[in-house]
């Protein structure tokens, strides 16, 4: 049985994917592109398929990781491609999203959900398909190692680094302020928290907050200025390797 640490690594080097076409004969096909084309880099895969576009909407949010890939028929079963993709993007769904279409001119409509790719069933061709989708897989890797992942109603999510302005613990519920004004909340010990972090970014001023030093604008005698406007307390004993890494 694997340890801890380990399942994350696995879980890490899993690639999360979402099939979802009114043809089982194409659900097959592009199952087994994808399972090789990712395990031919080192990666595993792991699927949820449905052929009812309808289905897959309704049962989005039972899945207890997040996706990283959403691949889908621009004409599903009793709901168009682009809808599927419209609902999953409304729920900030970060995932990596490829429309299969027959027609060139659907492509333009697909921007709207800024999807990766588009492939004309016509013109794919394994050598293309294979290109495309390792460079996903790479992108999607080093996304992975640049965040932070935490579990919220038993499912495993990710937040960027880049858009955590700073986090706060208060009896084990953390608090992630992101850049856009959002918060994440989720349960976790504050040293479990810091295990995951960037050293290199992150600093903890406090018992019970972390700061992204990229929002650092001034320290002011005890408290610590965002430029998000926010104000955090420094405590004595971090103040002045606080001070050490803002000069740097």
């Amino acid at each position: 049985m694997l340890d801890m640490s380990e399942a994350d690594d696995v879980r890490d080097r899993t690639l999360y994917i979402l099939l979802c076409n009114a043809s089982m004969y194409l659900l097959q096909v592009y199952e087994s592109l994808l399972r090789y084309a990712a395990h031919k880099y080192g990666y595993g895969t792991d699927f949820i398929i449905y052929e009812n576009g309808k289905e897959a909407v309704f049962c989005k949010d039972d899945w207890y990781q997040e996706l990283d890939i959403l691949f889908i028929g621009w004409e599903s079963c009793q709901i168009r491609g682009i809808e599927i993709a419209r609902v999953f993007r409304k729920d900030y769904h970060q995932s990596q999203i490829f429309f299969l279409g027959s027609h060139a001119q659907e492509v333009l409509a697909s921007f709207e959900v800024n999807p990766y790719y588009y492939f004309i069933e016509s013109e794919v061709t394994h050598k293309k398909f294979e290109l495309i989708m390792r460079k996903c897989f790479q992108e999607i890797m080093e996304s992975k190692k640049n965040s932070l992942r935490y579990t919220n109603n038993g499912k495993i999510q990710r937040v960027l680094f880049d858009l955590i302005v700073y986090l706060k613990v208060d009896h084990r519920l953390i608090s992630i302020q992101c850049r856009d004004k959002t918060k994440i909340l989720f349960y976790e010990s504050l040293k479990s928290v810091e295990e995951k972090m960037n050293d290199e970014m992150f600093m903890k001023v406090h018992r019970g907050y972390i700061v992204n030093l990229n929002y650092v604008d001034c320290l002011d005698k005890n408290d610590l200025y965002l430029t998000s406007g926010d104000v955090i307390p420094v405590a004595r004993n971090y103040k002045q390797m606080l001070v050490e890494r803002m000069m740097k």
